[in-house]
């Protein structure tokens, strides 16, 4: 098996090399400082069967380079496991949905971080196990509450989490202001809440609301 490992920490990636070639089913590991440096050496030919990502990196971030990689190559052409200190169940969703195959955070075990490569190279995916519950409850929360959302609310609501006024909802969506100031009333009133910050803290925790993720150091 031959793996990749991408992070600018050197002693992470040396160390884990080490770790990882103990196991006698890995043959090759390469590190990588960045996602960039791997972007423009990879090709067709020379892909490794799993990439280890960071999702902080100087450059092309985490979620965007496993974007950008399997755009480029298909989204089956690696195993892409995202190994981040940062944990956040919208931050676990969002890298899935980007094309992961496994999340873990950093202070995994060596022999979790096998469990999960192994897991991965089956067309499996892999969470840590000490971030399941988080994103299970998480999972949960929104099914209850997404059907109880019209089409309009959950616009109006991803608007609303993005910084747009109401006035400005209202133009964008072609709307008169009375008509979205009726929709963001519903969608307070459903998720209980009573004020508009109150309303994008529970839909970002909630999984409702995910922005978009520049990660900068």
């Amino acid at each position: 098996m031959k793996i990749s490992i991408i992070d600018d920490h050197q002693i992470i990636t040396e160390s884990l090399k080490k770790l990882l070639l103990r196991n006698p089913v890995v043959k090759e590991v390469y590190t990588y400082p960045d996602a960039d440096t791997f972007l423009v050496q990879a090709t067709p030919g020379n892909l490794p069967d799993v990439i280890i990502t960071d999702l902080l990196m100087p450059g092309t971030n985490g979620i965007e380079f496993i974007e950008k990689l399997k755009a480029s190559y298909g989204p089956k052409s690696v195993k892409m496991i995202i190994l981040s200190s940062i944990t956040d169940v919208q931050t676990i969703k969002h890298s899935l949905r980007s094309g992961a195959d496994g999340f873990l955070s950093k202070n995994t075990s060596i022999d979790e971080l096998m469990e999960a490569i192994l897991t991965v190279i089956e067309d499996k995916n892999y969470i840590g196990e000490n971030l399941r519950k988080n994103l299970l409850d998480a999972v949960f929360t929104e099914e209850q509450v997404v059907y109880h959302l019209s089409p309009r609310e959950k616009e109006v609501l991803h608007k609303v989490c993005s910084g747009f006024t109401i006035k400005e909802i209202a133009y964008d969506m072609n709307l008169s202001v009375h008509t979205v100031q009726y929709y963001h009333r519903n969608v307070m009133n459903k998720l209980k809440v009573k004020r508009t910050s109150d309303l994008i803290v529970f839909a970002m925790q909630s999984g409702l609301y995910i922005p978009d993720i520049h990660y900068n150091k």
